[in-house]
């Protein structure tokens, strides 16, 4: 049994995703994906919607915690 897709929202980094899952734009288009994927959270990312490590350049800082809300 495949394990289940995982996200992590890392402090002052991306957001990772592990695991198998279809990513979508917003024109529709639909990308499947597997393995590991870092999407950009500081916006600075040539590479849009991937992380290129331009936050390291950037300073971004964001500090997240996981709610249950």
């Amino acid at each position: 049994m495949a394990e289940p897709t995982k996200i992590y929202i890392w402090n002052n980094d991306a957001i990772e995703i592990r695991g198998e899952f279809d990513l979508k734009d917003a024109e529709g288009g639909e990308f499947r994906q597997h393995g590991r994927v870092r999407l950009c959270r500081c916006g600075s990312s040539n590479k849009k919607p991937y992380c290129d490590n331009s936050h390291i350049r950037t300073g971004f800082q964001s500090q997240v915690k996981a709610t249950s809300d």
